[in-house]
């Protein structure tokens, strides 16, 4: 029978692979502000509308705080990412937005007391390296100079920060609160904080309703259940390796669906990013991997 850790590397690896549609939604004629919001409101209510089917509609004794912190951290982090993928490359964005999982990966063991072995940041590095060997090639044909480019380099660096500081306090949360009551009330939180843009959103979920449903209850609402409750069996780092895999989803969709054909030296990054996640897989499944993280 397989463990707990195991079911939630694969699940894990499943969602990142979905996830990398995300971008093929993006390029749908929406305003950014308009699908940030649709995406949280929608991924709220799904999870609350759940928590009271189970009759656990309720705000957590323990970790408030984390937990309202968490949620505006999530708005600042979907509206930053989204504002830079309008102002730049969707490959710029992801690359420096993917920053945020190397940036909590280094922090964790400081801030929450995890012990990660070498062998796990090397996976890191490894998968990191790859992601940008998959980008670069987008990437060349920009520069700093560029007003543009400039505001989505730095949109995309408010992204990645407000990502690292997230997967922080949301690991804290999670080990002593059952992530559905942990991801709703992160989502809930964002949503009051995108509420300026709630009536724009439902007249653009009315518009596009089908991609606008999938973002923000199968993309938002479970797959960020999903990660909590990755990030409660595994290290910070390991699951930082594993959302990896997004970035490599989005470009094999592109090739398929919008005829982006990746290059050579693309091939070789997506081959450095599988062979990170085995490596991240077979440390994160050993139970001497891991320690209980201290609270923030």
């Amino acid at each position: 029978m397989l463990s707990r850790r195991t079911r939630a590397l694969g699940a894990l690896v499943l969602l990142a692979t979905s996830l990398g549609a995300i971008p093929l939604i993006v390029r749908e004629d929406i305003p950014w502000p308009e699908l940030v919001a649709s995406r949280v409101w929608l991924g709220a209510l799904t999870l609350l509308s759940l928590l009271a089917v189970r009759r656990q509609l309720r705000f957590p004794s323990s970790h408030r705080v984390e937990i309202i912190f968490a949620g505006v951290l999530f708005a600042i982090h979907w509206a930053a990412l989204f504002w830079a993928i309008k102002l730049t490359t969707v490959a710029v964005a992801l690359a420096v937005v993917y920053l945020g999982p190397v940036a909590a990966a280094v922090l964790a063991p400081r801030l929450l007391g995890e012990r990660v072995p070498r062998r796990m940041y090397g996976a890191l590095g490894i998968s990191f390296f790859g992601l940008l060997l998959v980008v670069v090639r987008e990437s060349t044909g920009e520069t700093l100079s560029s007003g543009s480019t400039l505001g989505g380099t730095l949109a995309a660096l408010v992204s990645a920060a407000a990502l690292a500081a997230l997967m922080l306090v949301s690991k804290a949360a999670v080990d002593e609160v059952p992530p559905l009551v942990v991801t709703a009330g992160e989502l809930a939180t964002a949503a009051i904080v995108l509420s300026p843009w709630l009536p724009g959103a439902i007249r653009e979920t009315v518009a596009h309703p089908l991609p606008l449903l999938t973002l923000g209850i199968v993309l938002t609402g479970f797959s960020y259940l999903i990660i909590w409750t990755a990030i409660r069996e595994l290290s910070v780092a390991a699951v930082g390796v594993m959302l990896h895999i997004e970035p490599i989803s989005a470009v094999l969709l592109a090739m398929v669906f919008l005829d982006e054909v990746p290059q050579p030296l693309q091939w070789l990054g997506i081959g450095l990013v599988i062979s990170g996640g085995l490596m991240a897989a077979r440390h994160a499944t050993r139970e001497d991997v891991l320690t209980a993280p201290a609270n923030l």
